[in-house]
C-alpha cells in the first residue's frame, strides 16, 4: 500500500513539473502590447536574431533552431554578440518584463 502511494506522489510531482517551462502561450496584455511596441521602437538596429535574443517571446521558440522554416533565424556577419545580448538584457531587465519576452506567441 505505502508502495502504490510513493509511486501516486512521484508520478504527481512529474505532472507538475512537466508542465514548468520557460514562458507560456498566453494572451498578451494591453500594457505588454504596448510595451512590446515600444521594445521594438527602441530596437530599429537589432536584426530579427538580435531580438529574438533579447526577448524570446516575440518570436515562435523555434526561430533561432530551425532555419528551413524561419530563414530570417540564421547567424548573420552583422549579429550582436552573445555578450552585448546579455549585457542589454541586463540593463533593460524591467522593460523586457514589461513586454511579456516570456510570453510565447500561442
Amino acid at each position: 500500500m505505502a508502495r502504490r502511494f510513493a509511486f501516486f506522489v512521484l508520478l504527481l510531482a512529474i505532472v507538475a513539473l512537466g508542465g514548468c517551462a520557460y514562458g507560456t502561450a498566453a494572451r498578451l496584455t494591453p500594457a505588454q502590447e504596448r510595451a512590446r511596441i515600444s521594445l521594438l521602437e527602441s530596437h530599429k538596429g537589432f536584426s530579427d536574431r538580435d531580438l529574438a535574443k533579447l526577448c524570446p517571446g516575440l518570436y515562435p521558440r523555434d526561430f533561432l533552431t530551425n532555419s528551413k522554416k524561419w530563414p530570417a533565424g540564421k547567424a548573420a556577419t552583422g549579429d550582436r554578440s552573445a555578450s552585448a545580448i546579455a549585457a542589454a538584457r541586463t540593463t533593460q531587465a524591467a522593460a523586457l518584463s514589461a513586454a511579456g519576452c516570456d510570453v510565447y506567441p500561442g
